[in-house]
């Protein structure tokens, strides 16, 4: 019976063994199967990724793409619109072109032949030097023209001007300032000699104001004028009472120059003239009288035992 078991046992010994075996080279096969799994898993785990890496590379490229589309059909469209505006500027350019054609056909026809281009040429440039030469001279006709009416408004400046001056010379107005002093005084004829002439612009027919430290003394009015000096006749009743003009008295002209109806002729002095007889003061003859007075304007002397001074430079009278 024991030896039964003991085959039983070498029997399930045996197979336990060879089960084991088995197992072991199941294991073995398994494990080379997982390695070789966890490899395969690896390769396909890095090939997985750089998988991903290509396809994140083709994301971005594809948007790289969209984005260069999007800029190509803006340009596309610009360049649609600019082949639009190409198309008609060309079709007005043809447009044009004919047209610019016609009007050389015309040309051609109208002017038939180059000689007569060149004739014609010939002509235009001898137009437009006679052209020239004609603008050259009206330029200087129009300067002649300025030239002349500028002096046609000076010489009508120039003649109101005169026309004033002889109408304040007539008037016997002093035209501009006018001071001065008695150089001669001879108030026993009613006269007197003023510094300055037509030289200053004293005019015949003057009124001047005579002055003795700033008190009025009397009136003159002008009835003779040389350069340097002029003849004035007191005023009748415009003299000072008690006053007499003196060499030296300060003239000036007055303000408003009326010439007045009566001339004097005889002198309106202070009484140290009162014994002698008044001269005419415009060249009358003698006075009867112990003495005579000369015309203080170059006229006759006067019968008399002595001579008075001609202003203006004449000898003494006899």
């Amino acid at each position: 019976m024991w030896k039964v078991l003991l085959v039983v046992s070498a029997v399930v010994l045996a197979g336990s063994g060879y089960l084991s075996w088995e197992n072991m080279n199941e294991k073995r096969a398994k494990d080379v199967e997982l390695a070789s799994t966890q490899k395969t898993l690896e390769d396909r785990l890095a090939s997985l990724e750089a998988t991903n890496a290509e396809i994140a590379q083709l994301e971005s490229s594809i948007q790289t793409l969209n984005d260069e589309t999007e800029a190509l059909e803006t340009e596309k469209i610009d360049l649609d619109a600019k082949v639009v505006e190409t198309e008609s500027s060309l079709r007005a350019q043809e447009s044009k072109l004919q047209a610019d054609e016609e009007r050389l056909e015309k040309a051609k026809t109208m002017v038939g032949s180059i000689a007569q281009i060149e004739a014609l040429q010939r002509e235009m440039v001898q137009l437009r030097a006679q052209i020239e030469e004609t603008e050259i001279e009206v330029t200087q006709l129009e300067g002649a023209v300025a030239s002349v009416q500028v002096e046609k408004d000076r010489l009508e400046k120039v003649a109101a001007e005169m026309v004033a001056l002889r109408r304040d010379q007539e008037a016997g107005i002093i035209r501009g300032p006018f001071e001065s002093t008695i150089r001669e005084a001879y108030d026993q004829w009613g006269f007197v000699v003023v510094n300055g002439g037509y030289d200053a612009g004293v005019v015949n027919r003057a009124q001047l104001n005579v002055y003795r430290r700033g008190q009025p003394i009397c009136k003159l009015l002008v009835t003779s004028v040389e350069a340097g000096k002029s003849a004035a006749d007191i005023i009748p009743g415009s003299l000072a009472p008690g006053q007499r003009v003196r060499a030296g008295d300060y003239v000036a002209k007055a303000i408003t120059a009326k010439t007045p109806a009566v001339i004097p002729s005889d002198s309106g002095g202070d009484a140290s003239g009162a014994g002698q007889p008044p001269a005419a003061p415009f060249g009358g003859g003698g006075m009867d009288g112990g003495g005579a007075a000369s015309d203080p304007f170059g006229g006759g002397a006067m019968d008399s035992g002595g001579g008075a001074p001609d202003p203006f430079g004449g000898g003494a009278m006899d």
